[in-house]
């Protein structure tokens, strides 16, 4: 898939997320991802829409995937493998033998990749969203909005307010 990078102007957590996408572009299977799975603007994610999404996760998803993951929401390799919930030695295990995250995993990655990209279109700089992600907060019992995203309907809460943040409105 061939992908246009607007801005030359790269920060390494754009430059993290570029190396995470080319990673899950690169086709393991004859099965090439269409283009209109996702769209790029400055290294950052646009869209995945859920057709995306699915050949992804049917295609699997790399463990080595969690290095660039973390690097881009600014956490060490053990806090991701946790919130994908994966033990540390199981992630680096799987990493070093090129192996494949198990779906649930795999899901985890593309929620994390959603609220990432979310977070930065709500605050002014990435710093400040991958700030905001990290930070406990007092909606979500004083959990961190990623730690909350280890769920599906957890990841929605925080969407939900991330919304709010931008939008306005009640959450």
């Amino acid at each position: 898939m061939k992908t246009q990078i607007v801005s030359a102007n790269t920060t390494p957590r754009s430059a993290a997320l570029s190396a995470l996408w080319a990673m899950l572009d690169a086709p393991d299977t004859n099965e090439s991802l269409p283009d209109s799975t996702r769209v790029m603007v400055g290294a950052r994610l646009a869209s995945l829409s859920s057709v995306g999404a699915c050949k992804l996760l049917k295609r699997g998803i790399s463990s080595q995937a969690i290095g660039p993951l973390g690097d881009y929401l600014g956490l060490g390799k053990g806090v991701i493998a946790e919130y994908l919930d994966l033990d540390r030695s199981t992630a680096n295990r799987r990493a070093a033998k090129g192996q494949l995250l198990p779906i649930h995993s795999a899901e985890s990655v593309l929620r994390l990749l959603e609220l990432g990209q979310m977070a930065t279109d709500t605050f002014e700089t990435e710093e400040e969203a991958s700030a905001w992600l990290r930070r406990p907060h007092p909606m979500l019992d004083g959990d961190s909005p990623l730690e909350l995203a280890k769920t599906s309907y957890g990841a929605q809460r925080v969407k939900d307010i991330l919304i709010a943040i931008r939008y306005g409105g009640v959450v």
